[in-house]
């Protein structure tokens, strides 16, 4: 059976945080959206955090500067919904 694809709604300040952080990390908006594409199949990946809200950590790639991505979201049977993202460094890892 195929999975269903969720429609991704961003809160304004989803959107408000990806377009300020962009001058930082010029993959960003790859980042971003790749965190959309999974999200929008498999929403249930991330871990609940109270009655409505879930929690997903994308990481990033400190040598590719790339961030890593925390968003608070909600989702039902037809979209998923972020409501906050924080943007923050990515870790270097010993030679990785």
């Amino acid at each position: 059976m195929p999975r269903t694809i969720r429609t991704v709604v961003e809160n304004w300040c989803v959107t408000e945080t990806i377009d300020n952080e962009w001058a930082i990390y010029p993959r960003l908006y790859d980042a971003f959206e790749a965190l959309k594409w999974w999200l929008a199949r498999v929403p249930e990946s991330g871990e609940i955090i109270d009655d409505v809200n879930w929690l997903y950590m994308q990481d990033g790639d400190g040598h590719a500067n790339i961030p890593t991505l925390v968003v608070v979201y909600t989702f039902n049977t037809y979209e998923v919904v972020l409501k906050h993202i924080l943007v923050k460094l990515p870790v270097i890892r010993n030679g990785r």
